[in-house]
């Protein structure tokens, strides 16, 4: 089974900014003006490339853009690239990045430019409270578009779960064939699920195991096997060790040419040694901890860094050369976190115990 996006036949063209959009809209309109719009410089379909070119614009090139939109304010390519450039800084940029947001929002909702782009509360409250009552009006107005419901999930994802997980429930109703929603619900479902500090919603994580498992049955071979680290993990944090040994000891028996080779290696042992941490079996849950470590460089492509959970709880239980071992084999498949695993060694050989800055997957 290939891939399949949300109901995405074609991009339409922008809406006019002179009215509310028509119930029913974008659907044959929208691939008529799709059609019209292939090609087309700034088309709809380019409008992410537009957008990520933005990150790397100066000052006075924005200014420049700013001007080109003031004489044709549906140049969408020079307005793609305004949301990325206030993107990257929208600590000081806000009102404009929302601005430009906004304007997608009202005008080219289905877009997906959109898919990437959302107005944080924490930075422009007002505006994110904007774009919260245009997402809203639309898909009332639209209640079974797919596009409309995959981008409006995408803007309250964080902000608001809650209604991110409605409108993803809607869109798989819609589209019950279709492995996106499951895979986006279960991800929003553990979000909510998952806190290292207040601790872990058994029931929450169930849900998303429910969620990773009907979108593991209905992808194909290669997004399927992007998901077995979820499936993994959301077993154990629901409380079903044994589902969640049957997918990690899947994840180690796996090809070593898998593109996800880093992953099951890392999260396989890691969920099977906070199985045996759980069973009493502390030196399997030590091998395992190291095992985790031992990556020989792939890559962790699915959660970006290595998790340190098995490592504070073997740690609180006084075993302390292991965990440094474990520290020291991260240095070879974390770069990027290098200070940060020395200052964790330099404090663990303080006789203190490190926080770890949030690096718990699960």
């Amino acid at each position: 089974m290939a891939r399949v996006e949300p109901g995405r036949p074609a991009q339409p063209g922008p809406r006019s900014p002179d009215r509310a959009p028509r119930a029913g809209w974008g659907h044959g309109l929208a691939a008529l003006l799709a059609a019209l719009l292939i090609g087309a410089p700034g088309s709809a379909q380019d409008l992410r490339a537009e957008r990520l070119k933005g990150a790397d614009l100066s000052a006075a090139e924005a200014a420049a853009l700013e001007r080109r939109l003031l004489e044709d304010p549906q140049d969408l390519a020079a307005r793609a690239r305004l949301v990325g450039y206030y993107q990257a800084s929208r600590r000081t940029n806000a009102k404009a990045h929302s601005r430009h947001v906004l304007w997608f929002i009202r005008n080219l909702p289905e877009s997906e430019l959109l898919e990437g782009v959302r107005i944080t509360p924490f930075f422009d409250p007002e505006g994110y409270t904007e774009g919260r009552k245009e997402w809203l009006r639309l898909i009332e107005e639209e209640s079974d578009n797919v596009l409309l419901l995959r981008n409006a999930a995408r803007y309250f994802t964080v902000s608001d779960d809650d209604l991110a997980a409605k409108l993803l429930a809607r869109g798989e109703a819609l589209e019950p064939a279709n492995p996106y929603w499951a895979t986006q619900l279960g991800r929003n479902r553990w979000r909510e699920a998952h806190n290292p500090y207040r601790g872990t919603d058994a029931a929450l994580a169930a849900q998303a195991l429910a969620a990773f498992e009907r979108a593991y049955g209905l992808s194909d071979p290669d997004d399927g096997a992007d998901l077995m680290p979820d499936l993994a993990i959301t077993a154990f944090a629901a409380g079903s060790p044994e589902t969640a040994r049957g997918h990690a000891e899947a994840m180690l028996a796996a090809s070593p040419d898998d593109r996800n080779q880093g992953d099951y290696i890392h999260y396989g042992n890691l969920v099977l040694g906070r199985i045996a941490l759980d069973e009493g079996n502390l030196e399997e849950a030590r091998d395992r901890l190291l095992a985790a470590g031992r990556t020989r460089r792939a890559p962790l492509r699915r959660f970006g860094g290595p998790d340190m959970a098995l490592a504070r709880e073997l740690l609180d239980r006084g075993q302390v050369t292991i965990v440094l071992q474990y520290l020291e084999l991260c240095l070879d498949i974390w770069e990027r976190g290098e200070q940060d695993l020395r200052d964790w060694i330099a404090l663990i050989d303080a006789g203190r115990t490190p926080d770890f800055d949030h690096n718990f997957v699960f």
